[in-house]
């Protein structure tokens, strides 16, 4: 498993950090081998989103876990929809710690992504969105449809698509 831990430093030894869009680094382990890779959150400044933007990191880099002090709603949705699992409350410790103490099963999982899902569930791995919209001082009509494919485990996986639309206005 590839699994995600927090970190407030680039290396096993370094401390963990409770926050998962705000945290400096985020420590990739393989759990089955312990070889680790450091990968700095670069949306860990930014002044909204550091949550999605994390997500989509994980997404990016395969990760199938994340190990964290505590997760946003945004955060947690965006996990979810890339099926990744998500355990929450990583106290102080160093990463190398907090890997013994996930190994040794002293984390459970509050919330799973796709991966919960049984084998014989069903989900669309594609999502559409439409949309309409209207002019400013005239009438105008718009429609959008988007696509979006998530990762899933477990048998499917569910995805969030995003849509734009062109549309037409009439003036007065």
């Amino acid at each position: 498993m590839k699994l995600c831990i927090t970190a407030a430093g680039n290396g096993k030894d370094a401390a963990t950090d409770a926050a998962f869009g705000r945290a400096p680094w985020f420590i990739l382990v393989d759990t089955a081998t312990e070889a680790f890779q450091a990968v700095a959150n670069t949306s860990a400044q930014a002044t909204q989103g550091a949550g999605i933007a994390a997500a989509q990191t994980m997404s990016e880099n395969g990760v199938d876990a994340v190990l964290t002090g505590r997760l946003g709603p945004k955060a947690k949705a965006a996990l979810e929809a890339s099926g990744i699992t998500m355990y929450e409350g990583l106290g102080q410790s160093t990463v190398a710690e907090a890997l013994q103490q996930f190994q040794a099963g002293n984390y459970t999982t509050g919330t799973t992504g796709a991966s919960s899902a049984s084998p014989t569930a069903s989900c669309t791995p594609r999502g559409n969105s439409a949309g309409q919209g209207r002019g400013g001082n005239g009438q105008g009509n718009g429609q959008g449809r988007g696509g979006g494919q998530g990762r899933g485990k477990g048998g499917c996986g569910c995805g969030r698509g995003t849509g734009g639309g062109q549309g037409r206005r009439r003036g007065q």
